[in-house]
């Protein structure tokens, strides 16, 4: 593995290869070459957003090869970076580790720039992204000197490049995933919080156990000055506990004797190193922080920050979520329509199951990412009426969930909103809840979020001039 003073000191010796030429990769090539290395970045996909950024980096004097990562391009190398999406089972990355080149992703590269004690690191299955943006909300609203960046779509070595680290307290509050985390041998933030762990991407990690261990492998370089905060009502998760010598923190939804933070009546109620705090939670939307997991984590998070309660309930109060995560979007002749784009697994369909007051019909379906949607059939009956299928994996979908909810397949999402609108009657809700990522069709989960909406958007405007016509 590259040293620390070999990244920092001898970075003009480097010549890096880095595979994917998304915002993350783009961003990695950038602090390379300002840091005096040979930078070549290569991507198998072509279109106008990767000619863009082709464009740019060459100006810059850093080769970009479009459509290929044939291994010739390892020749001379002496570090290979891959983007969060590139696997690792990609025949140009064993031949790299076959030939000795280390192989490393950007947070890999942030532990030898940035001191961990900056660095608050969040994960999880569900919830990282609204735990993260809380969090930064929270320090935010106290003044601190924080920046947000990581899987929530900032790249963290865009933060590395425009950010003055002289400031001792200077933070960056950051999502992880298992994808960037599976490319660490040194990454240890000084905070590192794991909301919840389960099933997903079972695509690529092949197994809960390796998943897990992925997810679980900060705690294991963490010392006695850090602070892993950890979720004591998912054992799986509790029992990480005994990988770390860091200083646990645990939060639950109940009145728990483990627990340093948990909900008792309508308050928050927490223990920070011997410092009690209540704050109160009963005038506050609960809905909009998905979870409480999210509100746990964050306020945990906070108050080891030393933020006043006073500060953080305000925090909470102003507080408003991120789109496509149980966003409503519209509402037409009585049927609420919600962008739930973002639930991107069968634990995250059965989260949005449980906040349902309604009768609700569920699109469903994208790529599938190796889950089990068989687990939702102990929702039914309930207040799902039925599901309209899109998508690579509705046939899975289908096949797991057949004879229990009432399910019809589309061929777009565009149909799959007008279905589902025609079975629906006022007092309904239709919910974009996919349980899948949006790769068979979308570039993200937004652009998917950003397409349901304007179909609801078409739709009622059809609609209305039906109506005024």
């Amino acid at each position: 593995m590259v040293k620390l003073e070999q990244m920092r000191v001898l970075m003009q010796d480097q010549s890096v290869l880095i595979l994917g030429l998304g915002k993350t990769g783009k961003e990695v090539a950038l602090l390379f070459k300002e840091k005096g290395a040979k930078v070549e970045i290569t991507e198998i996909a072509e279109n106008q957003r990767i000619l863009r950024r082709k464009k740019e980096l060459e100006l810059k004097g850093i080769k970009v090869f479009i459509g290929t990562h044939e291994k010739v391009l390892l020749k001379n190398k002496t570090l290979l970076v891959l983007s969060p999406g590139v696997r690792l089972d990609l025949p140009i990355v064993k031949k790299a580790r076959s030939m000795g080149i280390p192989v490393i992703g950007e947070l890999e590269i942030i532990t030898r720039f940035i001191p961990k004690e900056n660095l608050i690191a969040i994960t999880g299955t569900n919830g990282k992204t609204t735990t993260s943006f809380l969090t930064y909300k929270i320090l935010k609203k106290s003044k601190a000197n924080v920046k947000l960046g990581g899987n929530i779509g900032i790249p963290l070595s865009r933060l590395i490049r425009t950010s003055n680290f002289n400031d001792p307290s200077f933070k960056i509050v950051m999502e992880v995933s298992s994808f960037q985390l599976e490319t660490t041998d040194n990454f240890s933030p000084h905070i590192y919080a794991i909301l919840n762990v389960t099933p997903d991407h079972l695509d690529r990690h092949f197994s809960m156990e390796r998943y897990l261990n992925i997810k679980s492998s900060p705690l294991t370089r963490m010392s006695s000055d850090d602070v892993a905060i950890l979720n004591c009502d998912q054992d799986q998760v509790a029992h990480l506990a005994k990988l770390t010598e860091a200083k646990v923190i645990f939060f639950s939804h109940r009145k728990n004797p483990e627990a340093n933070l948990f909900i008792d009546n309508k308050s928050l109620v927490a223990n920070i190193g011997g410092h009690f705090v209540r704050i109160y939670i009963g005038d506050l939307d609960l809905k909009k922080f998905h979870s409480l997991d999210n509100l746990l984590c964050a306020v945990g998070i906070a108050l080891i920050e030393g933020i006043d309660a006073e500060i953080v309930h305000k925090a909470l109060v102003e507080y408003k979520p991120l789109a496509h995560r149980q966003q409503l979007i519209a509402k037409i002749k009585g049927v609420n329509f919600i962008d739930d784009s973002k639930a991107t697994n069968e634990a995250a369909v059965e989260a949005l199951i449980k906040t349902l007051d309604t009768p609700a019909i569920l699109i469903m379906g994208g790529r599938d990412k190796g889950g089990d949607f068989s687990s939702l059939r102990k929702y039914f009956p309930g207040n799902v009426k039925g599901i309209v299928l899109i998508g690579e994996a509705k046939d899975k979908i289908r096949r797991q969930l057949e004879g229990t909810f009432p399910i019809r397949d589309c061929r777009t999402l565009g149909e799959a909103v007008r279905v589902s609108f025609s079975w629906s009657k006022k007092g309904d809700a239709v919910v974009l809840c996919p349980g899948c990522s949006s790769f068979d069709e979308f570039s993200s989960y937004k652009e998917r979020g950003n397409k349901f909406k304007e179909e609801v958007k078409k739709l009622k405007e059809e609609i209305e001039k039906k109506t005024t016509g």
